[in-house]
């Protein structure tokens, strides 16, 4: 007796010209849950605020001999979209990020570019808009760690300048 289902699922892969099956077999694509920091073939990518999209954006349209940028709906949207949004200047971001990242290890990047652009009050709040900071709202040495760069963070975003 034929299985079913194997009959089935080879036919419609090879039917619609698929590689991605045949891919999946070569190379295992990495699981991926952000609240457990895995990204999966984006693990190794950077994680971006918007005020950095926004200065590549604008840096990538007054390039010399760079084409002009692409007259679509996505790209206009996206421009649009992170013109809204962006929060802070260029200046501030880079101030958020150092401070940030004076602690070797003690956040992905992905959770720094998070907390730049949310700009949590209290670790309850990072947690629960950033569950992989779980790790650092067990009471403690390590929560009073976070707390304090979200402070840090959100006097940055507030006054402008490192506090």
């Amino acid at each position: 007796m034929v299985n079913e289902s194997q009959g089935l699922s080879r036919p419609n892969a090879a039917a619609s010209g698929s590689s991605s099956t045949t891919r999946s077999r070569r190379h295992a694509i990495p699981e991926e849950d952000a609240t457990k920091l895995q990204f999966g073939e984006f693990a190794d990518g950077e994680a971006l605020t918007l005020t950095e999209v926004s200065t590549l954006l604008a840096a990538a349209r007054s390039a010399p001999n760079v084409p002009p940028a692409p007259d679509n709906k996505v790209y206009k949207s996206t421009v649009e979209y992170v013109n809204e949004f962006q929060n802070a200047s260029m200046e501030v971001s880079e101030s958020m990020r150092t401070a940030l990242v004076a602690r070797p290890g003690f956040l992905n990047k992905f959770e720094i570019a998070q907390i730049m652009y949310l700009r949590p009050e209290k670790v309850e709040v990072a947690v629960a808009l950033i569950p992989s900071l779980e790790r650092y709202s067990q009471g403690d040495e390590t929560e009073a760690i976070l707390q304090s760069l979200l402070d840090d963070v959100r006097g940055m975003a507030r006054y402008g300048v490192r506090p």
